[in-house]
Parts: structure tokens; C-alpha cells; sequence
């Protein structure tokens, strides 16, 4: 069988105060963060997490099926990202890029992406 290569994108975020909410519906699974990512065939989807220790801290990994294509998405949709990094701004203090990681034990593709609900 095909060996499956999925990379992990992850970024942490410190919120401004009173933010969380406005915040996690940017970055949720409905919200406009993730509807653009969705636009690429290779977005399999995201892990978004809130520190239960750490007030408005979180974590966000997304899983791509090809690091070129996760390139090639933010060049298409440069403009896009553009907006929602400046609309980010109303929320977040502090961003920072973890890294690119390769995902291990990835189950095989079959169905919706992970973070999709609808």
C-alpha cells in the first residue's frame, strides 16, 4: 500500500482579554479561517485547542496532504489570507509559528475533511 504523507501546520496564539469568542469563531471549524482553507483540495483539516491552564492561549494545527500544495494554496489565496490576517488582529496579541511537522498514523482519506461539521 501507498505510504500517506500528511504535514502539520502549527501555530500558537495569545488572545487579547474578552476575545475568546470572536476568536474561536474565526478560527473554528465554520469559520472564515478554515472556509478558505477548504477552497484547496490538499486542506484535510484542524485541530484547534484552548490551554485550560493558560488564559487565551491556543493552538492551532492544520493538516495538509502536500507541502507544496499547502504553498501553493497560500499563493492563490494570498489576497484572502491577507484580509483575515488583518481581521485577526482585532484578537490576537501574539502569534507564533511552531512549526511544520509530518503527521504520524495518519488514517486513510475517505469522506469530509476532519474539521468539517457541515
Amino acid at each position: 500500500f501507498a505510504e500517506v504523507w500528511v504535514v502539520a501546520v502549527v501555530w500558537q496564539f495569545q488572545i487579547r482579554t474578552g476575545s475568546d469568542e470572536e476568536f474561536e469563531r474565526f478560527y473554528g471549524a465554520d469559520g472564515d479561517w478554515t472556509k478558505l482553507s477548504r477552497r484547496s483540495r490538499s486542506f484535510l483539516g484542524s485541530s484547534f485547542l484552548r490551554d485550560i491552564a493558560v488564559d487565551g492561549r491556543y493552538l492551532l494545527v492544520e493538516y495538509w496532504g502536500e507541502m507544496v500544495v499547502y504553498e501553493k494554496h497560500v499563493a492563490d489565496f494570498g489576497d484572502e489570507l491577507q484580509t483575515l490576517t488583518e481581521q485577526r488582529e482585532r484578537f490576537v496579541d501574539r502569534m507564533e509559528t511552531i512549526g511544520v511537522f509530518t503527521a504520524l498514523d495518519v488514517p486513510d482519506r475517505v469522506g469530509p475533511t476532519w474539521s468539517r461539521r457541515t
